[in-house]
C-alpha cells in the first residue's frame, strides 16, 4: 500500500545518506567547562559572597583545572575567602560539581581586581565649592589601586562640598570632600525660636558656615543683636530659650 511505499522510501533516503550527516543529526552539541566559563563562575561567586561597591575581576595567577571533559551546567563553591578585597593577592579554596558530582576541589591565588567608575575634576575647583556633576566625569578604575576615590554617584555629590581646592584631571577623594553646609556665611536663613511650648519664626544672617547639628552665630535683621542657634535643614536654624 501507499504508507508502507512511503515508509519504505524514508528508509530508503535515510540509509543514502552519508553516516556522518546521520551521526552529526542524532548527537547533542556539548557545553564543556571551559577556563572562561569557570573563571566567570567563580568570580560572580566571589561576588555573591562578598558584594562589593564595583565590578570583580579575578586574574589566576597560575592555570586554571582542566575540566573541558566534562559538560556544563556546573556549579562552584568558593570557600576559604577574605572578609574584605585588598590590592593583595588571595588564594582561594574552590569546588566544582556537576550532575556526575563533585569533580574536584582546588586553592587556587588570584590578583583581585575591582573595577568602578569614580570622579574625576574636569576644571580647577575651589574650596568651599558645592559639589556638582559639571565639575566632574565619570572614569573606570581599579578600586583596590584607588581605595580613597569617590564612586560616581549622585547622591554623594549632593551631600558635599569642596575641603581643599583641586586640579583638574585627578581623582576625587573622599579626603577632598566634606559635608555640605546647609546654612552658609551671609545668607538669610529661617529661625524657629522656641519659648516653652511656643514657638515663633523669624529671619536672620548667618556669621558662618553651618552643616547639620552645629551650632552657629546669627544676627538678628532688626536689632543687629547676635545669637547662637543649631543647623537643622537647609537654610533653617533652631533656637531655644
Amino acid at each position: 500500500n501507499s504508507s508502507s511505499q512511503d515508509r519504505s522510501k524514508g528508509t530508503q533516503v535515510t540509509e543514502s545518506l552519508p553516516a556522518a550527516i546521520v551521526e552529526k543529526a542524532f548527537v547533542p552539541t556539548r557545553k564543556p567547562i571551559t577556563e572562561a566559563v569557570l573563571l566567570k563562575a567563580i568570580e560572580e561567586e566571589v561576588d555573591a559572597l562578598l558584594k562589593p561597591a564595583g565590578q570583580i575581576s579575578l586574574s589566576p595567577m597560575r592555570q586554571l583545572p582542566k575540566l573541558s571533559q566534562y559538560d556544563q551546567p556546573f556549579n562552584v563553591v568558593v570557600s576559604r575567602l577574605p572578609g574584605r578585597l585588598s590590592g593583595k593577592s588571595i588564594q582561594l579554596s574552590v569546588q566544582v560539581q556537576n550532575a556526575e558530582g563533585v569533580l574536584g576541589n582546588w586553592d587556587i591565588p588570584f590578583r583581585p581586581h575591582l573595577y568602578s567608575d569614580v570622579w574625576f575634576t574636569m576644571a580647577p575647583l575651589r574650596k568651599g565649592d558645592l559639589a556638582k556633576v559639571s565639575d566632574l566625569e565619570a572614569r573606570q578604575v581599579d578600586l583596590l589601586n584607588e581605595p580613597d576615590a569617590v564612586v560616581a554617584r549622585l547622591e554623594v555629590l549632593q551631600r558635599h562640598e569642596y575641603r581643599n581646592d583641586l586640579r583638574p584631571g585627578q581623582p576625587l577623594e573622599w579626603t577632598d570632600l566634606v559635608e555640605r553646609s546647609l546654612v552658609r556665611k551671609g545668607e538669610i536663613v529661617d529661625v524657629i525660636a522656641y519659648q516653652g511650648m511656643i514657638g515663633i519664626t523669624m529671619r536672620a544672617k548667618v556669621q558662618e558656615n553651618g552643616v547639620r547639628g552645629d551650632m552657629v552665630f546669627l544676627r538678628n535683621l532688626e536689632s543687629n543683636k547676635e545669637f547662637a542657634g543649631e543647623v537643622i535643614d537647609e537654610g533653617r536654624v533652631q533656637v531655644t530659650f
